[in-house]
């Protein structure tokens, strides 16, 4: 199987409606996590031997006032993650969580490539209330890092 095909089985066996973007190799699905909906983006750079995940949460309001506060909040995220990292567009407010493969085709199969999308879930999901807090001004982008890693479900 290429890179596309794999990506494709593993939608099909996670039971995710990904569709195909027109005249791009890119598969996208939305789903719903318990802290709110992601659009998932499985970019497959097969040439390059490559895929790419960027999760990205529905629905937030990046105002510029804002962005600096998101910046190191997601930064402190970023920190001490064992795969993939957040992205803030400084332009636009769009965050982004990134994960990447590189493999040969003859190697890679669904139960390789899962983790990077899992994990990217997971962790996305996990620092959402977090990132809600700082956008809310709940909490500083410290204090609300603080409190997500200090809990016994801690990504890292």
């Amino acid at each position: 199987m290429n890179h596309l095909e794999v990506a494709e089985k593993l939608f099909a066996e996670l039971e995710w409606e990904a569709k195909m973007l027109p005249d791009y190799p890119v598969l996208t699905c939305a789903l719903q996590v318990p802290n709110g909906v992601l659009d998932i983006f499985c970019h497959v750079h097969g040439e390059r031997e490559r895929i790419l995940f960027y999760l990205r949460p529905q629905n937030l309001e990046i105002t510029m006032g804002k962005r600096p506060a998101v910046a190191e909040f997601l930064t402190r995220a970023n920190y001490g993650l064992a795969l993939g990292n957040f992205e803030l567009d400084l332009d636009d407010g769009e965050i982004n969580f990134k994960t990447i493969l590189q493999a040969p085709a003859i190697v890679l199969s669904t139960s390789l490539l899962r983790p990077y999308l899992l994990i990217g879930v997971e962790t996305i999901n996990h620092y959402l209330p977090g990132l809600d807090r700082v956008l809310s001004g709940q909490e500083t982008p410290a204090a609300a890092i603080r409190a997500l890693e200090t809990t016994a479900t801690a990504v890292h």
